[in-house]
């Protein structure tokens, strides 16, 4: 199943072949023509310039760049925290090894060498009993680009997983959502369970920002809750990651 991503992409491929095909559409030449000597091939035009990377972020950094929470509704006031590095085993114990992957990647989890600058926030809202977080983490631009195929590929393999609760085994389902035009790349998904006060429904949207990756979740349970981390402090969050890296 595709998963849907959203990702920037270049129209030079298609360029290139057009001009091909009305290279060979041409009709034939004459005689005279065919007769004229190959002229010596020319060398290959210069690539075009690479954008630079965008510079790895420390927790100083990601902490300067987060979302001003004090300023946003939230009566409860969350301070950045910034995450210690993981040592040994990270991973979450769930039966199916495709969503352990997914939400390892997504939660800034894996193991990574060097280990990446990881900060937390929590967000509650105004009549929003479940409220929200998130969790930036830079791991250098090749390192992020890695981590998010990971994340790509976990949804793209994961639909059902369960694991083991306070109470009860949690049993989820892992249903891919349209993914947000934004930043590098992006996807969104929700993980629903059963629970005895209705479905509970954890949503992820997951962006890449250069060498970041900010990963938005937002827990509603029962069927009258807000189920949707707030769109335009998502799009906030993303624009002073962009800005922090220029």
């Amino acid at each position: 199943m595709p998963v849907p991503v959203a990702r920037r992409t270049c129209g030079l491929p298609v360029l290139v072949a057009l001009a091909a095909l009305g290279l060979a559409g041409c009709g034939a030449v004459s005689g005279e023509q065919a007769a004229l000597p190959t002229p010596a091939s020319s060398p290959p035009p210069p690539s075009a310039p690479k954008a630079p990377p965008s510079r790895t972020m420390t927790v100083e950094q990601l902490v300067a760049a987060a979302l001003p929470t004090g300023e946003m509704g939230d009566p409860d006031w969350h301070p950045v925290e910034v995450r210690e590095p993981q040592r040994g085993d990270g991973g979450y114990e769930v039966s199916d090894p495709a969503c352990g992957r997914l939400l390892e990647a997504a939660d800034a989890r894996r193991p990574s060498e060097p280990s990446p600058a990881v900060v937390d926030q929590t967000f509650n809202w105004k009549d929003d009993l479940w409220g929200g977080s998130s969790t930036l983490a830079s791991y250098g631009n090749s390192g992020a680009v890695a981590v998010f195929e990971e994340v790509r590929e976990g949804l793209g393999n994961c639909r059902y997983y369960e694991a083991p609760g306070p109470a009860s085994m949690y049993k989820g389902t892992v249903t891919a959502g349209q993914a947000p035009p934004l930043g590098d790349e992006a996807v969104q998904f929700e993980i629903t369970a059963p629970s005895e006060m209705g479905p509970h429904v954890t949503q992820y949207t997951v962006v890449r920002m250069g060498s970041v990756i900010a990963t938005f979740t937002k827990l509603s349970v029962g069927d009258d809750t807000v189920r949707a981390f707030p769109p335009a402090l998502v799009a906030q969050q993303i624009v002073l990651l962009r800005q922090a890296q220029s």
